[in-house]
């Protein structure tokens, strides 16, 4: 009897799938309030906001099978803190270093905080 496409794929595929929504979904909200003309910083974390919101449900749900309940919540919040302080560090720098394209600064800020999310997620928070 098949138990379906969910039990065939692996938990890091249903991690990158539930990391691109989360991705695409984050990029649109910090782009558009951007656009809108918030600033840089409060643009990224609204944008952020509704990225942790979606990722922890899905991740809980889709990715590790886990319950949604406070005490992973509690962890996985204190994971995308720290990796939103990492993303924040690597913005300032780029402009430190005279990048003057915002879509590019955030672009890089993300990068850094997926891959570190990914690791401590993976490692501590949804164990």
């Amino acid at each position: 009897m098949s138990r379906g496409i969910y039990s065939r794929t692996p938990e890091f595929v249903r991690y990158c799938i539930v990391g691109g929504g989360n991705t695409l979904l984050t990029a649109v909200v910090i782009i558009t309030l951007t656009f809108l003309g918030l600033s840089l910083f409060l643009s990224n974390a609204i944008g952020y906001a509704v990225g942790i919101i979606f990722s922890f449900v899905m991740n809980s749900i889709f990715t590790f099978k886990k319950k949604v309940c406070a005490r992973n919540l509690l962890r996985f919040m204190l994971v995308c803190f720290i990796c939103y302080i990492v993303n924040v560090v690597v913005m300032k720098i780029a402009l430190a270093f005279g990048t003057e394209n915002y879509y590019a600064v955030q672009s890089l800020g993300m990068i850094f905080y997926t891959i570190s999310s990914f690791y401590i997620n993976k490692k501590w928070s949804m164990k």
